[in-house]
C-alpha cells in the first residue's frame, strides 16, 4: 500500500466536520464563514451581518443573493460591487447608491440601466433625466418589466461602452481579473491584498502563494484549497492557523504535520501518529523519497468521497 493509499484510507475513517465556521453568531447553515452575525446560507464570507444566500461577501450588511461584494449594504443580486448602498442587480460597480441594473459604474446615485458612468446621478440607460421626480416615475415603470427585457435594452450600452481590461484598483504588475490592492500577481482572480502570487483564486491578505484557492492571511503556500493563517504549507485542504504542513486535511492550530487528517493542537505527526522532532524530520524525508518513486509526490489527492455515477438500465 502506498503512502497515498494510507492517507486516503485515513481520510475516509477520520470524522469530518459538517461546517467550518469561526466566531459566528446565530448563523446556521453557513460554510467557511467567519465573524458573522445573523447570516443564513452565506458561504466563504467574513464579518457580515444579516445576510442571506450569499457567496464571498466581506463586511456586508443586509445583503441577499450577492456574490463577491465588499462593504455593501441593503443590496440584492449584486456581483463584484464595493461600497454600494440600496442597489439591486448591479455588477462591477463601486459607490453606487440607490441604483438598479448598473454595470462598471463608480460614484453614481439614482441611476438605472447604466454602464460605465462616473460621478453621475439621475440617469436612465446613460441618459440624463430632467428631474428627480421624472427619474422616479420612469424607474417605477421600468421595474415592471422583466429582467430579460431590461437587459435587452441595456445590451447596446454593454457592448459599446469601453471598459478596463482588468477590473480592479490600486494594482501594480497584476494580470487577472477582479483583483484589488495587489502587486506582482500573475493570473489572480477575485482576490485582494496579494503580493508575489501566481495562479490564485479567492485569496486575500497573503503573499508568496502559488496554485491556491479560497485562502487568506497566509504566506509561502503551494496548492492549498480553503484555509487561513497558514505559513509554509503545501497540498492542504480546510486547514487553519498552522505552519509547516504537507498533505493535510482539516488540521488546525498545528505545525510539522505530514499526511494527517482532523488534528488540532498537534505537532510532529505523520499519518496521525506522533513522533519526536528528530524522528519526524527523518521519517518525512524517507516518505517524500518513497512518494517520488511512486510518482505521487507533488500530486493532489482525490476527493474524500468519490462521486459514484450510476447508469439506469
Amino acid at each position: 500500500m502506498t503512502f497515498f493509499d494510507q492517507f486516503n484510507q485515513l481520510r475516509t475513517h477520520v470524522p469530518h466536520m459538517g461546517l467550518q465556521c469561526v466566531q459566528n453568531e446565530n448563523s446556521p447553515f453557513c460554510q467557511y464563514t467567519e465573524k458573522s452575525r445573523n447570516c443564513y446560507m452565506t458561504f466563504a464570507s467574513y464579518e457580515s451581518q444579516d445576510c442571506y444566500y450569499n457567496h464571498r461577501v466581506f463586511y456586508c450588511k443586509d445583503c441577499v443573493d450577492c456574490t463577491l461584494c465588499r462593504k455593501c449594504e441593503l443590496c440584492y443580486w449584486c456581483v463584484d460591487c464595493v461600497n454600494c448602498y440600496n442597489s439591486d442587480y448591479c455588477g462591477y460597480s463601486e459607490q453606487a447608491i440607490d441604483c438598479d441594473f448598473c454595470f462598471f459604474c463608480i460614484g453614481v446615485r439614482n441611476c438605472f440601466g447604466c454602464v460605465g458612468l462616473r460621478q453621475a446621478e439621475y440617469h436612465i440607460f446613460n441618459q440624463k433625466v430632467a428631474s428627480p421626480e421624472e427619474y422616479k416615475r420612469q424607474a417605477v415603470e421600468l421595474l415592471k418589466l422583466s429582467k430579460s427585457e431590461i437587459y435587452k435594452r441595456m445590451a447596446p450600452l454593454i457592448y459599446s461602452i469601453p471598459r478596463v481590461a482588468i477590473y480592479g484598483k490600486n494594482n501594480e504588475g497584476v494580470l487577472g481579473g477582479v483583483i484589488h490592492n495587489s502587486k506582482d500577481v500573475y493570473w489572480g482572480f477575485d482576490s485582494d491584498k496579494l503580493r508575489d502570487c501566481m495562479y490564485v483564486y479567492h485569496c486575500d491578505d497573503s503573499k508568496d502563494l502559488w496554485d491556491c484557492s479560497n485562502l487568506g492571511w497566509s504566506e509561502n503556500c503551494y496548492q492549498i484549497m480553503s484555509g487561513g493563517n497558514l505559513n509554509n504549507c503545501s497540498f492542504c485542504m480546510g486547514s487553519w492557523f498552522s505552519h509547516d504542513l504537507d498533505y493535510c486535511e482539516l488540521v488546525y492550530n498545528s505545525h510539522d504535520c505530514f499526511l494527517c487528517v482532523g488534528l488540532n493542537h498537534k505537532e510532529y505527526h505523520i499519518l496521525n501518529q506522533s513522533y519526536s522532532s528528530e524522528d519526524y524530520a527523518k521519517k518525512r524525508v524517507e516518505i517524500i523519497e518513497q512518494m517520488k518513486s511512486e510518482e505521487t509526490w507533488g500530486k493532489w489527492f482525490s476527493s474524500t468521497y468519490p462521486e459514484v455515477i450510476t447508469v439506469g438500465l
